[in-house]
């Protein structure tokens, strides 16, 4: 669907190596074209909430030394200026860095502390503001919220059980054994979170991508 258009894409994925060859491979011809990139990402995934909430506040204190601001002004400033200011806070930090050298992000966030991006399609000539931009966006934190919003809405998606007297075996009776039933609602799931949204969704992913003028209602679905 995607190899036909001569637009950038940048492919996030988590630390799995098998998964980023993959890609590599399979979009060889555009990644030696400079129109794909291709980075890993990691992070603590097992803290517990009072270490995130400390990497946290430290990496809101470092950003605010870096760019010598207030909090209240921190707080106030807009998303695209703030990403144009740590743009150039990443720029410096990247300055002298070898490279497909992996690189820790300064500024903690609490969905991912001590995040690492290793940018597997870095090359020479990568303008380090183009570098420092790949980096910035190099966050896995909406496919993980939206992950965390599946398994906490479908009991059968959620993570299973292990007891001691299980023996490592794990079994649960709201699981499903039918392969293709957790397909079909976890499809359903998926449009519904890309096309409707919530009450209070003002514009679907679909909307953000051009792909929708509107929201998908459940009356477009089943009639009045």
């Amino acid at each position: 669907m995607v190899s036909k258009s001569d637009s950038r894409f940048f492919f996030v994925q988590d630390g799995d190596a098998g998964l980023s060859k993959t890609f590599l491979a399979a979009f060889a011809p555009e990644v030696a074209a400079g129109l794909v990139d291709v980075a890993t990402v990691s992070f603590g995934k097992y803290g517990v909430n009072d270490t995130r909430e400390g990497l946290y506040a430290k990496g809101r204190k470092d950003l605010r030394n870096d760019l010598n601001l207030t909090a209240q002004q921190l707080d106030s400033l807009p998303e695209f200026v703030l990403n144009e200011e740590i743009g150039r806070e990443i720029v410096k930090r990247l300055a002298g860095r070898a490279l497909v050298s992996p690189f820790e992000w300064p500024y903690h966030t609490k969905s991912e502390p001590s995040r690492v991006i290793d940018l597997k399609t870095d090359r020479p000539e990568l303008s380090t503001e183009r570098c420092a931009r790949l980096m910035r966006l190099a966050t896995l934190r909406s496919v993980d919220s939206y992950f965390h919003k599946i398994r906490s809405n479908v009991r059968l998606a959620s993570r299973p059980v292990s007891t001691p007297s299980a023996n490592g075996r794990t079994w649960d009776r709201h699981f499903l054994y039918k392969p293709e039933m957790p397909v079909k609602i976890i499809e359903i799931c998926r449009f519904h979170h890309n096309w409707m949204g919530s009450r209070d969704t003002k514009r679907t992913p679909a909307m953000k991508l051009g792909l929708a003028k509107g929201k998908v209602y459940e009356r477009d679905l089943f009639g009045e």
